[in-house]
C-alpha cells in the first residue's frame, strides 16, 4: 500500500511537471469553483502569484467573469460533463482569450491562451475589408473621409480621427468634419498648429508624426496642457503631399498616453492611403461623369489628365484586350500605341501567371460590377518594381459593364521605406538594450565604491584602491560616450582627417601596444606576418591607430581565451592590405553583409562581458573610407573564426620625421601661486568633488549652485578663475559668463566652461560667449590642473 501511494505521488509530480512545461496556461477548479491548481504559464499570463488564486473562488478573484461567456461555458461544462471551446473578451484585462474547458472528476480543467494580438490583427484586417465595402458605395470624398475616420477611431479606440486641409504658409489646419468618441468635442474649424507644438515642421517635410506622450515629446512638451484639453495626450499625423507640397493631414488622437505599435502605424498609413486613393478615385469618377455628359472637348480634357498623371492608366475591353493606355504605361512597357493597343497582357510579355491573374480579375469585375484592387511585382523598362492597382467597371447607359478601367501606382519606394523603418526600429531597440547594459556595468562598481568611501574607518590604501576603481570605470563610461560621438561625427561627415606620410608598420606597433594588455589578459597568442617592403601611407595617425585597435579588440573579444590572433601586412604595387585573423566564434553567414552597419553586434554570451555598442565596425568602415580605402570581412561561419582586411592606397614617399605619439599631459604639480577659484554647478556632488580636487592642489575654492548668487559672490570675492557649468537652471553658463565679464571685479578672470556637450558648434558657442577654455565632462583633471598652472592673475 505504501508503494502504491509513493507511485501515485511520483505520477502526480510528473503530471505537474508536464503541465508546468506546456505553453498554454492551465488551471483546475474543484466542485466549489475554487482554484485547486495553476501552472506557471497561468501565473505569467494573468500577472499574479499562485497563492493569490489557490483555494479561492474564481467568481471572487475575477468578478468580471460573472454573467460573461466564461461563467456560462464553465457551468455548461460542469453540468453537462462535456468539453467546451470558446473565444471571448475579458474587459478587466482588456484581452482576448481562447479557452478549452474539460470536465474533471472533482471539477473542471481549463486551458487558455492570450490571443489579444491575433484578435487585434483580425480587427484591423476586418476593418480594412469593411473599409473597401464602404468605399464601394460612396461617391463623395467628404463622406469617404468621414467613414474612414470612423473605422479608424473605433478600431484603435481613439478619441478623435479626422481629415483637414493645411495652409503651410499660415500653418493652419482647417477641419470641416471629424469623427469623435462620445464626450469628445469636434475640432471643426481652423486651428493654428504652432499653438500646439513644433510638429508642423515634420509635416512640412512629409514625415509621419508619432507622439506617444505629449508631456515627454520635445515637439509638444511646452503645449501639453492645451493638447490634453483637446483629448490629444497622444496622436499620429499622416501628411498628405501633392506635387511635393503639404496639402492636408489625417490625424488620429488618443485621450490617453499610448505607445503606438508598428502594426498600428502600418494600419493607420494603409487606411490613410486607401482613403486618399478612394477619395481620388471618387473625384476622378465624378470628373469622368462630367466629361461623358458634357462633350467631346471634355473627353479630350480628361484624356489629357490621364496622359499627364504619374500613375499608369488603362482600359480593357470585354475581351481582355487593351483599348487605352496612357503615355506613362506605354513608356513602362517600352511600346508604341500601335504596338500595344489591341493586345492582351500575355501578348505584351506579362509572365503567364501574371496574365492569368489579371484575366480572372477582369472577369470578376465584369461579373460583379465591383472594383477590385491588388498589388503585384512587374519588370518593365524601369526594372523590377512593386505596383498597386485597381480595376473598376465602366458601366454603359443600360447599366451593363462595357469596359474595365484601371490605374496602377508604383509603390516600390513606400514598401522599401516601410521595411527600412521596421529594420531601423529593431536595430534601435537592440542598441538601447545594449547601451543600458554597457552603462550599468561601470555604474555597479562606482556605486559600490561610493558606499565604501562612506565607511567610518577607511585607511589610505583602501581609499586609493577605491579611487582607482572609480577612475577606471569613469574612463570606461567616457570611452562609450566618446565612441557614440565619434561615430556620429564621422557618419555625418563632420570629421576632417589630417593626412601626412606615415609608416604603417609603426602605426601597427602603436596599435598593438594599446591592445596588448587586453590580449595578454585573454591569454591569446598574437602572430605577426609583416611584409619586408616599406609600407608608407598618407593618413591620419590617430585615426589609423583607431582602426587597427578596434579590429584587434574585436578579434580578442570574440575569441575564447588562449586563442590565436594573426596580423598580416601585404605590400602590393599600389595598395597595402592589412588582415587581422582570429580563430574565434566566427560570423554567421546571414550576418556578414550587415557587420559594418551601425548597431550590428555579434551574439552576446556570458563569457564576453565586455559587450560593446555595435558601433566599432561602422566607425572603422567610415574611417577607412575617409582614407580612400576599403574594408571587408570573411568567415566560414559559426566557430570558424573571422578575418577582416583593410586595403589602403600605398604612398611611395617616406615620412619626413618621426611622429610624436605621446600626447600626454604631465601630472600637475602644486602651483607656486594659489588661485581663488569660483565653481558654479547645480549638481552639488559634482561641485564638491571638483572643489576637493582643486583644494588638494593648494587653491582656495568658492562654490555656488545658483547663477544669480554666483554673480553676487563673484563681485564680492573677486575670483581669479571661474569654472562654470553650462546647463544651469536660472541662466545658462553662456549668459552667466557674459554677465561676469561685464562686472569690473571679474572682467579679467580666467573663464573655463565645463559641460557634457563636446561638439564643435558647442565649443564655438562657449568661445563666442566669452569663455577661455571648454572642457567636456567628465573633466580631464590633469588638463584642468595644467590650465590653472599656466594662468597668471
Amino acid at each position: 500500500m505504501q508503494d502504491q501511494t509513493s507511485d501515485s505521488r511520483v505520477r502526480l509530480s510528473d503530471a505537474e511537471t508536464i503541465l508546468d512545461s506546456i505553453t498554454d496556461a492551465f488551471f483546475s477548479l474543484n466542485s466549489n469553483w475554487e482554484f485547486s491548481y495553476v501552472n506557471r504559464q497561468t501565473v505569467a499570463t494573468l500577472g499574479c502569484e499562485s497563492k493569490d488564486l489557490l483555494g479561492k473562488s474564481i467568481w471572487d478573484v475575477y468578478p468580471g467573469t460573472v454573467g460573461s461567456d466564461f461563467e456560462r461555458m464553465y457551468r455548461k461544462a460542469a453540468e453537462e460533463r462535456t468539453s467546451q471551446t470558446f473565444n471571448s473578451y475579458y474587459p478587466d484585462h482588456d484581452r482576448w482569450y481562447d479557452v478549452n474547458v474539460y470536465p474533471a472528476p472533482d471539477g473542471l480543467s481549463v486551458y487558455f491562451r492570450d490571443v489579444t494580438a491575433r484578435m487585434r490583427e483580425e480587427e484591423r484586417r476586418t476593418a480594412l475589408v469593411n473599409l473597401t465595402d464602404i468605399f464601394r458605395d460612396l461617391s463623395r470624398p467628404e463622406e469617404i473621409m468621414y467613414r474612414a475616420a470612423e473605422i479608424l477611431g473605433q478600431t484603435l479606440g481613439a478619441s478623435r480621427v479626422g481629415y483637414g486641409t493645411i495652409d503651410p504658409v499660415a500653418e493652419t489646419l482647417h477641419v470641416v468634419r471629424d469623427w469623435n468618441a462620445p464626450g469628445v468635442e469636434s475640432l471643426a474649424g481652423t486651428l493654428h498648429l504652432r499653438h500646439y507644438g513644433s510638429f508642423i515642421d515634420d509635416l512640412k517635410a512629409a514625415k509621419l508624426v508619432v507622439v506617444n506622450d505629449v508631456d515627454k515629446d520635445g515637439r509638444t512638451a511646452d503645449f501639453a496642457t492645451a493638447l490634453k484639453e483637446r483629448s490629444a495626450a497622444s496622436f499620429v499625423n499622416v501628411p498628405v503631399v501633392e506635387k511635393g507640397k503639404l496639402v492636408a493631414v489625417i490625424f488620429v488622437n488618443g485621450a490617453q498616453v499610448k505607445n503606438w505599435s508598428a502594426e498600428e502605424l502600418v494600419f493607420i498609413r494603409e487606411v490613410a492611403e486607401r482613403t486618399r486613393i478612394a477619395s481620388e478615385r471618387a473625384r476622378n469618377a465624378a470628373e469622368l461623369d462630367k466629361v461623358i455628359a458634357e462633350s467631346e472637348r471634355r473627353r479630350r480634357l480628361y484624356e489629357a489628365c490621364l496622359e499627364n498623371t504619374p500613375d499608369l492608366a488603362y482600359v480593357f475591353g470585354l475581351d481582355h484586350r487593351f483599348i487605352y493606355a496612357n503615355k506613362v504605361l506605354l513608356r513602362m512597357w517600352g511600346r508604341t500605341w500601335d504596338e500595344a493597343i489591341g493586345k492582351t497582357c500575355l501578348e505584351l510579355g506579362y509572365e503567364p501567371w501574371h496574365a492569368d491573374m489579371h484575366d480572372r480579375e477582369i472577369d470578376q469585375v465584369i461579373a460583379s460590377k465591383r472594383s477590385i484592387r491588388g498589388e503585384v511585382p512587374f519588370e518593365g523598362t524601369n526594372g523590377r518594381r512593386i505596383y498597386e492597382y485597381i480595376f473598376t467597371p465602366v458601366l454603359g447607359l443600360d447599366g451593363q459593364v462595357e469596359a474595365v478601367a484601371g490605374t496602377t501606382r508604383d509603390v516600390t519606394e513606400r514598401k522599401q521605406t516601410e521595411e527600412r523603418l521596421l529594420a531601423a526600429d529593431r536595430r534601435k531597440d537592440e542598441f538601447l538594450a545594449m547601451l543600458a547594459h554597457e552603462l550599468r556595468n561601470p555604474l555597479a562598481p562606482i556605486a559600490a565604491a561610493a558606499e565604501v568611501l562612506q565607511a567610518p574607518s577607511l585607511d589610505d590604501k583602501l581609499t586609493k584602491r577605491t579611487s582607482r576603481i572609480i577612475a577606471r570605470q569613469v574612463k570606461h563610461m567616457t570611452a562609450l560616450v566618446n565612441d557614440l560621438l565619434d561615430v556620429s561625427r564621422v557618419t555625418r561627415g563632420l570629421v576632417r582627417i589630417e593626412k601626412s606620410s606615415l609608416d604603417l608598420k609603426s602605426i601597427i606597433y602603436s596599435a598593438v601596444e594599446q591592445v596588448r594588455p587586453f590580449i595578454e589578459a585573454q591569454r591569446h597568442h598574437l602572430h605577426f606576418d609583416l611584409a619586408a617592403e616599406k609600407a608608407y601611407v598618407m593618413g591620419d595617425q590617430k585615426r589609423l591607430v583607431q582602426i587597427i585597435t578596434n579590429l584587434l579588440n574585436n578579434a580578442a573579444k570574440y575569441t575564447p581565451q588562449g586563442g590565436d590572433l594573426r596580423l598580416r601586412l601585404v605590400v602590393e604595387a599600389n595598395a597595402l592590405a592589412l588582415t587581422i585573423e582570429d580563430n574565434g566564434i566566427g560570423i554567421p553567414v546571414e550576418l556578414q553583409s550587415q557587420v559594418f552597419e551601425l548597431f550590428t553586434q555579434a551574439e552576446r554570451t556570458s563569457d564576453r562581458a565586455q559587450g560593446g555598442l555595435g558601433i566599432g565596425l561602422a566607425l572603422v568602415k567610415s574611417l577607412t573610407e575617409l582614407h580612400g580605402g576599403t574594408i571587408s570581412c570573411f568567415s566560414e561561419g559559426r566557430g570558424k573564426g573571422s578575418q577582416f582586411t583593410v586595403r589602403l592606397p600605398r604612398h611611395h614617399v617616406a615620412p619626413d620625421a618621426a611622429v610624436n605619439e605621446s600626447g600626454n599631459l604631465h601630472p600637475a604639480s602644486r602651483p607656486k601661486q594659489p588661485l581663488r577659484i569660483l565653481v558654479v554647478d547645480d549638481n552639488i556632488d559634482a561641485a564638491q568633488m571638483l572643489a576637493l580636487y582643486l583644494e588638494t592642489l593648494g587653491h582656495q575654492v568658492l562654490i555656488s549652485h545658483s547663477s544669480t548668487l554666483a554673480i553676487v559672490r563673484a563681485t564680492q570675492e573677486k575670483p581669479d578663475v571661474c569654472i562654470l557649468d553650462i546647463g544651469l537652471p536660472e541662466m545658462d553658463g553662456n549668459e552667466l559668463v557674459r554677465r561676469l565679464k561685464a562686472e569690473p571685479e571679474t572682467a579679467h578672470a580666467l573663464f573655463i566652461a565645463v559641460t557634457g556637450y563636446g561638439q564643435e558648434h558647442d565649443r564655438l558657442k562657449t568661445m563666442a560667449a566669452g569663455f577661455n577654455h571648454h572642457l567636456v565632462k567628465p573633466v580631464d583633471v590633469a588638463k584642468l590642473a595644467n590650465l590653472l598652472t599656466q594662468h597668471r592673475p
